[in-house]
């Protein structure tokens, strides 16, 4: 199933549009998610190891605005967001 990710804050590194789309075994979940998406860095990105860190640090959010888990259960075609964490001071 196909699973689109809006990229938000430094996530927009990971593509010149704001958005990836990934294929994902169905039924999967955002942990599944997560790896594809660390997948696909160790790929485009040569693991690049700061992406990484991005990915497995941030939240995401549901096409609903909820912030989901990691064992949210992903079983249809959907929008995620990927909202990193923010530094500031």
């Amino acid at each position: 199933m196909k699973i689109t990710i809006e990229l938000f804050g430094a996530a927009r590194e990971f593509s010149n549009k704001d958005f990836i789309e990934l294929n994902l075994l169905q039924p999967s979940s955002i942990k599944d998610l997560k790896n594809e998406l660390v997948k696909m860095i160790d790929d485009k990105f040569n693991g690049n190891q700061n992406f990484k860190k991005i990915v497995m640090s941030s939240a995401f959010c549901s096409e609903n605005d909820n912030i989901v888990s990691d064992n949210f259960k992903i079983d249809k075609k959907q929008t995620f967001g990927i909202i990193p964490p923010v530094g500031g001071g």
